[in-house]
């Protein structure tokens, strides 16, 4: 058993969300601390790079309600944003203008959403080892995680409804089975990279819930449709960055500037579809060598758990993220859903993917450091992005099941049985 795995099993007689709380509440208390007594801002010590304000991206939203109720279209302009930010989040966001919120309320608003988002993980992991939450500490402590709270970033509201949606299946499995996909539909129309999730439910060996995701997959198409305008205005201001950022083009793009002799006047689509290829065959050949090297399983698959659901979901959003566009490191808050799933195999030495899962717990706990770090790395810290990507491909393609499967869950009937 490996030092790592010995952590994770030690103390069991102490609940480590305990020590989890109680390093988040001291994390936020020294930073309140340094505000208000001190008049310090600790964020940047602690690798976490302060926006304009407090909360200035939950402020982004209080200011478009207080904006739409003057006549304004917030997604176009939004005279009342301290900073004269259009709203950077799609039209759903605005329904909750009826509750009568506005500026005066963000402080309270992103307290909330910080709340819930904690909450909600602490429910997901469970009772755990003491060994185990100070491992959790270094992820919800980490400066990726920390940097979604400071900013307050919607992401944050998201983590917490899909998180929602893997709770479900664990307490009402036979309910969840359609509301679930239909949490994680309602997460994608507010900001389009939670469809990313749907597949987990495909892949769940749930019939229902696979009909379901595949039907919230047509609903979500015709939201595009109908959104499209909205869609592409938010895509072209929204932000991006490289440092304190992850995507697939960000080493690429930094390896063709440094030596190419002319900077990249093509399109940015273009350059996305380009950072995509090495991606795309990296996928293909981690699935070709799990299919023939990885233990065969077995064509009859029993329903997910919610632990290997979240596993799922957690690695699906970050590929897809990490394949179609720059992210800010924030939306790396989506990598604490493997962790309860992977510590669960790394704590079992004899289980095939204990191994796989005690490399993949560790890059993921690196990437939520490492990118504070960016600046002073030049971008080379991008190279743990690409391992956390290459080994969740992996664990997902050792752990969904057969195809065949897939289908007999779906349409209740396999290639072999239309044979026979």
């Amino acid at each position: 058993m490996s030092h790592l795995q010995r952590l994770l099993t030690w103390r069991p007689d102490i609940d480590g969300r305990v020590i989890v709380t109680v390093a988040v509440a001291t994390y936020l208390g020294i930073i309140a601390a340094g505000r208000l007594e001190w008049g310090i801002d600790l964020w940047p010590y602690l690798g976490v790079p302060s926006g304009p304000a407090l909360f200035s991206d939950a402020r982004n939203v209080t200011a478009a309600w207080e904006s739409e109720r003057l006549g304004y279209d917030p997604l176009y302009e939004s005279p009342r944003d301290p900073w004269r930010r259009p709203l950077m989040y799609l039209r759903p966001w605005l329904l909750l203008g009826v509750l009568g919120l506005d500026q005066s309320h963000t402080f309270v608003l992103s307290t909330i959403l910080i709340a819930a988002m904690f909450t909600s993980f602490a429910l997901l992991v469970g009772r755990v080892t003491a060994g185990t939450g100070i491992v959790l500490v270094f992820a919800v402590c980490s400066p990726a995680v920390m940097l979604a709270v400071e900013r307050a970033n919607m992401d944050i509201a998201l983590f917490s409804i899909v998180t929602v949606s893997i709770l479900l299946w664990r307490v009402v499995p036979d309910l969840a089975r359609v509301a679930s996909p239909i949490v994680v539909l309602v997460a994608a129309t507010a900001k389009i990279y939670p469809i990313f999730a749907l597949p987990a439910f495909v892949v769940s060996s749930s019939r229902r819930a696979a009909r379901a995701a595949l039907l919230c997959a047509a609903a979500f198409g015709v939201y595009v449709v109908y959104s499209f305008r909205d869609i592409a205005h938010v895509a072209a201001i929204a932000t991006q960055g490289e440092q304190f950022s992850y995507g697939a083009r960000i080493l690429p793009a930094h390896l063709y500037h440094h030596f190419a002799i002319a900077r990249w006047s093509g399109p940015s689509a273009l350059k996305q579809a380009i950072a995509i290829v090495p991606l795309a065959l990296i996928a293909a050949a981690i699935a070709i060598y799990v299919h023939r090297h990885v233990s065969p399983r077995s064509h009859e698959s029993t329903v997910a758990s919610a632990a290997l659901i979240a596993l799922h979901v957690g690695a699906l959003i970050y590929l897809g993220t990490f394949a179609a566009a720059n992210n800010f490191d924030y939306r790396l808050v989506f990598l604490l859903l493997p962790l309860p799933q992977l510590i669960e195999w790394a704590c079992m030495p004899a289980h095939r993917l204990s191994r796989l899962a005690v490399a993949t717990l560790v890059a993921i706990i690196v990437l939520l450091w490492v990118g504070s770090l960016s600046q002073w790395l030049d971008l080379w810290d991008e190279l743990a992005s690409w391992a956390v990507a290459a080994l969740l491909a992996v664990v997902v393609a050792a752990t969904v099941p057969a195809l065949d499967s897939v289908r007999k869950s779906v349409f209740g009937v396999t290639l072999a049985d239309r044979t026979t």
